[in-house]
């Protein structure tokens, strides 16, 4: 992956077959699809990458089971067949983990429904890997969760799903764009586009770094900007009518010793939905809401009424080990953006809006991508690919592969065994903790070795970020210098994670951090004081919510 500068410099010297704006999973998987189809292509995105719906998800890559009460059959087949393909693709960041569905006492009809939608679940998931799901009794499911209260269960099903890192994989998926010729570049704000004959050839951009205006050609331009695609559009022109409608969910982490339990749950609600309690990141994350929204796109917050909901529905479940706002360590809230009926009218309940993916064209010969998940974006990326081949005759695309393209920068996974164990023993030798090893094996792939190099070369950067998390201060001048983390923000938020997991430990490390951060990217002393305030600032938000 080139650094900013060098991809910044080459963005404006040739027109690109494929200009990609938005730098979520949705554009990286589109600029990796067209690039190995032999396609030149360009990605932008006006923040960081990952910065909006992509880093702020549930963290798995599933097949939609609660999408069955919708009817939604062909999505999550869809999504089962994904899952199968991304754990085979993405082995080191894609890992199967079991859930638990607890089972209400007397209510015999939900009961029957969760059991037969189970049964469904499988059959629709192909393969028999993770075996099929299994229906545990009472005491089976208070082995694995003895926080919860024998009165509130009647007993349970055990199913599974995956897990992953949503702003790790938008990142890894970059970089195999890039492995294939593709740029990216973040901090590039869209000003405006130039058109000829009714067609876009332009896109103005504001460099919101250095301030400059630049220009970048196309002769195809996507628009994968999710809950920002119709702001877009809008630009081009102003009577472009809406195609989105943001859900907002937010999440709420605590430490593991919070709750006692040993697996994912998976806790239906009076309300007909279902919260998390994930283990993720040696915490506990849980989530999600779904409610409309209607404020400030770039950042969203929990509110105190979001955080008690699921509190509440957590401690319907437990005994005597209760919730406490007070255990709270870390919050974030993220947008979904939910396709709009046919006749676009204003949705009011979010839940009953589709899941799926829509492709359609937009003003100036563009092509639009919005609505999907992170489990599916290989398929949103196929397709909106195979419409660039029908609506631009003119460019030799050819057939996709990403089916077959390893993530993480291994050969095929023979390889990717390979070099587990070799990184492995390393960093065991350069006496790495075991959390740190998994750490980052399951973050970087192949990239684990360029850390090693650094805590060898430095070996005070084996000290841990923050007490309780595994990220080591080697991982600070990799993200730096080679991951295009321009800001605190981009490193500790969405590079490694630690500004949702514990925000107070955060802010702690952040001094630390940005000296590292200004001896790479030349960074003045008011450079870096203003970085520590602006997290300092975005923090507060999240832990004053908190303290209400």
């Amino acid at each position: 992956m080139r650094t900013r500068n060098q991809a910044l410099a080459h963005a404006t010297t040739e027109p690109f077959d494929v200009v990609v704006i938005g730098g979520g999973i949705a554009g990286a998987g589109v600029a990796q699809d067209a690039a190995s189809r032999g396609l030149s292509v360009c990605l932008i995105e006006k923040d960081d990458f990952a910065s909006g719906t992509s880093s702020r998800t549930t963290k798995l890559i599933h097949g939609g089971l609660r999408y069955l009460e919708q009817f939604h059959f062909k999505l999550t087949r869809e999504l089962c067949a994904e899952r199968e393909i991304l754990e085979q693709l993405a082995p080191h960041m894609v890992r199967s983990f079991p859930l638990i569905m607890p089972l209400v006492p007397g209510d015999w009809w939900f009961n029957l429904k969760a059991s037969l939608g189970l049964t469904l679940y499988d059959i629709l998931s192909f393969s028999i890997a993770h075996g099929v799901h299994q229906r545990l009794s009472r005491q089976a499911v208070l082995d694995e969760a003895p926080a919860l209260s024998p009165k509130a269960i009647s007993g349970g099903l055990r199913f599974h799903d995956c897990q992953t890192d949503d702003a790790r994989m938008v990142l890894e998926v970059i970089k195999s764009a890039a492995h294939f010729g593709a740029l990216a570049v973040n901090y590039l704000q869209v000003t405006g586009f130039t058109q000829d004959d009714g067609r876009v050839t332009k896109v103005n951009c504001q460099d919101r770094i250095s301030g400059k205006q630049i220009e970048i050609a196309g002769k195809c331009f996507v628009n994968a900007c999710g809950v920002w695609s119709d702001d877009l559009y809008k630009i081009i022109t102003k009577s472009w009518q809406d195609h989105v409608k943001p859900a907002k969910g937010i999440h709420i982490i605590v430490p593991q010793s919070a709750l006692e339990i040993n697996t994912a749950l998976f806790l239906p609600t009076k309300d007909s939905r279902y919260v998390f309690v994930i283990p993720w990141q040696r915490a506990l994350m849980v989530g999600t809401t779904d409610s409309p929204y209607e404020g400030n796109l770039d950042n969203p917050l929990p509110t105190s009424d979001e955080i008690d909901y699921l509190i509440s529905i957590v401690n319907g479940y437990t005994g005597s080990q209760k919730l406490k706002r007070s255990q709270i360590i870390g919050s974030f809230a993220g947008l979904r953006p939910l396709v709009l009926p046919s006749n676009l009218t204003a949705a009011k309940n979010t839940s009953s809006l589709s899941r799926e993916h829509i492709i359609f064209d937009g003003p100036g010969d563009t092509i639009g991508v919005t609505g999907g998940k992170l489990t599916n974006f290989r398929i949103m990326a196929q397709q909106v690919v195979d419409r660039i081949g029908s609506k631009f005759p003119e460019l030799t695309i050819r057939p996709s592969k990403t089916n077959k393209i390893m993530i993480g920068g291994w050969q095929d996974k023979e390889d990717f065994l390979t070099q587990q164990a070799e990184i492995s023993t390393r960093a065991r030798r350069l006496s790495l903790d075991p959390a740190t090893i998994d750490h980052i094996l399951s973050t970087y792939g192949s990239d684990a070795n360029k850390i090693l190099n650094i805590v060898e070369n430095n070996p005070e950067t084996n000290e841990r970020i923050c007490p309780d998390f595994p990220p080591i201060m080697a991982e600070v001048p990799f993200c730096t210098a080679e991951e295009m983390a321009e800001s605190l923000e981009d490193l500790l938020m969405r590079r490694l994670r630690l500004g949702i997991l514990n925000q107070r430990q955060c802010l702690e490390a952040a001094p630390r951090v940005a000296k590292i951060m200004q001896r790479i990217l030349g960074w003045d002393n008011r450079r870096m004081d203003m970085e520590i305030q602006t997290l300092d600032r975005l923090l507060n938000e999240h832990l004053a919510v908190l303290a209400n």
